[in-house]
């Protein structure tokens, strides 16, 4: 077992679900999770050619984690799940836009 994975699952109405495996070694920032998050499901819809799916993810969509801070993912246990999310008005820092 990695200590250093957490994973990262899509709190979204489209792609709930879809599950990252991120290494907290990588990491500085909650943005950083979100754009390391959306670039492999970027990939995984690219590779299988969801083009609809892309368009869905790539327009219109604010992600963000506001369940937990930095800290309490760094500290967490590895089998621990957070969620990344799209489909709430959540104004805040945690927000990465994808354009």
């Amino acid at each position: 077992m990695n200590n250093y994975k957490r994973t990262f699952v899509a709190s979204s109405e489209i792609f709930s679900g879809y599950k990252v495996d991120i290494d907290i070694r990588r990491i500085e920032t909650l943005e950083d999770i979100v754009e390391i998050f959306i670039r492999d499901l970027q990939s995984v819809l690219k590779k299988y050619n969801l083009e609809a799916l892309l368009d869905k993810l790539n327009y219109g969509n604010e992600w963000h984690i506001h369940s937990h801070t930095l800290d309490e993912i760094l500290t967490s246990n590895v089998d621990e799940l957070f969620y990344v999310c799209n489909h709430c008005n959540v104004n805040s820092e945690l927000e990465v836009t994808i354009l």
